[in-house]
């Protein structure tokens, strides 16, 4: 019987010692399968699993992979997304560590600081040139949230401002620790077109004040000095007071042509129809004023120009205000062209009204369309001109899809031009 029992014995032990490798292999192929992240596919059949109890452990960690498996693609299909989304937003958008190392950056912001070259990984201060910025910075690493700041950051192309935004975040691979975001919007046009009205209102405020200072001044002398003015000065100051409200009437003029244009550009109705037609008879309506002797104006246009698209009323209007300044700022001219050619290739015509008078210092060129702009400012009042006259012909133009310039040369005359499209 002992001898029967030692069998016995020995066949457990055998029986026993084969569970305990299976195991063993088991739970190896279980940690190989947990940190390559797959499911586990053992060597032993389902059979074998089920009699040592682990068919279901099996199962459930394959299910538990699985799960993983499909969090783990989502996560990054989010993360693709949110990173594409910012990569396409205008807005420069950082995320930076505390050890002010850069951890994300979108392609607005490698554009701005390094000309879209990547700063993932390089430190702060190595990228952003703007000590406000930096400062800012500093600060925001000491609360959760900062205030929206406008600050000035300087680059090769010009000078910038943005709104500054900051606020905490969950570092990304690390327990408890934060990271900053920070989100700059480019206020740099809003900036400009701040400027442009401070300058505006300023302009507009001293273009005013001129005339109506006049007008008061003689108004209260023809009231006070009622009795003892001679009917010879009381007649001059009635004209002043005159011309000068005739002069605030046609700033106020320009300056509602200004604002309609602006605000309302379907009020240009380009028409496809021939040029010439238009210069001739702009030609006919100044010829009268020409000096027979000494001027003559000429209009020369391309046989092979075809239908152009133009508002028939505004284009008269930037040809009217082209000669008007001609015969007001170099009446001395002998001749005066008005010439429409069509431009091969590009699909524009271009007009252009030429003059061979005193010309236009190359200085003064690129700031002619610009509102209250004048070569001259005293001349300029004295003929009556408003200075808005060149700033409503560009934007006329720029509503029919054109462009408009200038060119010229002391005592060799002066070229004013502008593209209009060809009707295809």
């Amino acid at each position: 019987m002992l001898w029967l029992l030692s069998i016995l014995l020995f066949a457990v032990s055998v029986a026993l010692l084969r569970h305990i490798m299976r195991l063993r292999r088991l739970l190896r192929e279980m940690d190989a399968a947990v940190r390559s992240e797959r499911r586990l596919l053992p060597e032993d059949s389902a059979e074998t699993l089920q009699k040592i109890g682990a068919f279901g452990l099996v199962n459930s960690l394959n299910a538990l992979m699985d799960a993983h498996k499909a969090a783990s693609a989502q996560t990054e299909g989010y993360s693709s997304q949110v990173e594409a989304m910012l990569g396409a937003v205008q807005e420069v958008v950082i995320v930076f560590s505390e050890d002010r190392v850069i951890e994300y950056a979108n392609r607005a912001a490698e554009t701005l600081f390094r000309d879209g070259r990547a700063i993932k990984g390089l430190r702060l201060e190595g990228v952003l040139r703007s000590l406000t910025l930096l400062e800012l910075l500093e600060a925001a690493t000491k609360a959760e949230r900062t205030e929206a700041s406008q600050i000035r950051i300087e680059h090769d192309s010009g000078t910038f401002w943005f709104e500054a935004s900051c606020a905490k975040v969950k570092a990304v691979g690390t327990k408890g620790a934060t990271s900053t975001l920070l989100v700059l919007h480019d206020i740099t046009q809003l900036k400009g077109l701040e400027v442009m009205r401070r300058e505006f209102v300023a302009n507009v405020s001293h273009e005013l004040r001129t005339p109506l200072t006049i007008i008061k001044g003689f108004a209260e002398t023809l009231i006070d000095d009622e009795a003892t003015l001679d009917p010879r000065a009381r007649l001059r100051f009635t004209e002043k007071i005159l011309n000068n409200a005739e002069r605030l009437h046609v700033l106020v003029e320009d300056l509602l042509t200004l604002s309609r244009l602006e605000s309302r550009p379907d009020q240009i109705e380009p028409i496809g129809q021939p040029i010439a037609p238009l210069l001739d008879e702009v030609a006919e309506n100044y010829r009268p004023r020409l000096d027979s002797a000494t001027q003559t104006l000429v209009v020369e246009v391309d046989e092979g120009i075809g239908t152009v698209l133009f508002d028939r009323y505004r284009i008269h209007q930037v040809l009217d205000n082209f000669i008007e300044n001609v015969f007001r700022y170099a009446p001395d001219f002998t001749e005066l062209r008005l010439v429409a050619v069509l431009e091969p290739g590009s699909g524009m015509v271009r007009c252009s009204v030429i003059d061979d008078g005193p010309g236009i210092p190359e200085k003064d060129l690129p700031h002619l369309f610009e509102r209250f702009y004048r070569v001259d400012k005293g001349r300029s009042r004295e003929t009556g001109g408003t200075g808005l006259g060149l700033s409503i012909v560009k934007h006329i133009v720029q509503l029919h899809g054109g462009t408009v310039w200038a060119e010229s040369r002391v005592g060799e005359g002066t070229t004013m031009s502008f593209r209009l499209p060809v009707q295809a």
